[in-house]
């Protein structure tokens, strides 16, 4: 289930929290930073770092549900579908931004996925997440 969704007009901008976002095809958030792909991080990991809301910097904060087995495959969140591409490994940059050391190496795995938009749409939180059935 979506649990928080945030996006940030431009890299280093403060994110925004929202209820809901457009989802645009091959694209992202409408409005956000990243212009070709959403990203998304579990819950968990959040609430193990100590993270405030949007402070991972991943577009979509999900509970209850593992992200990492959804690359390469197709799966909805909410009604939109998307296609996992790969892992978000965390970086330098995230570590700077949130001023926290070694939080890198400790999220390696775990610091969610990017997501590829395959058909527009809204989302909500407390929207869930389904995985698309093969055939």
């Amino acid at each position: 289930m979506i649990r928080s969704i945030h996006f940030a007009s431009e890299s280093w901008a403060p994110v925004e929290s929202v209820m809901s976002a457009h989802l645009v095809k091959d694209s992202g958030i409408a409005g956000d930073r990243q212009t070709t792909n959403i990203t998304l991080i579990e819950a968990e990991a959040v609430d193990t770092e100590g993270f405030a809301p949007g402070e991972s910097r991943r577009n979509i904060t999900v509970t209850g549900v593992a992200l990492n087995p959804l690359v390469g495959k197709r799966f909805r969140v909410g009604s939109v579908l998307c296609e996992g591409t790969e892992l978000c490994q965390p970086c330098a940059k995230l570590e700077a931004h949130t001023q926290r050391p070694g939080l890198a190496r400790r999220l390696v795995n775990q610091a969610g996925i990017r997501a590829r938009v395959l058909e527009e749409g809204e989302i909500h939180v407390g929207d869930t997440i389904t995985e698309e059935n093969d055939g």
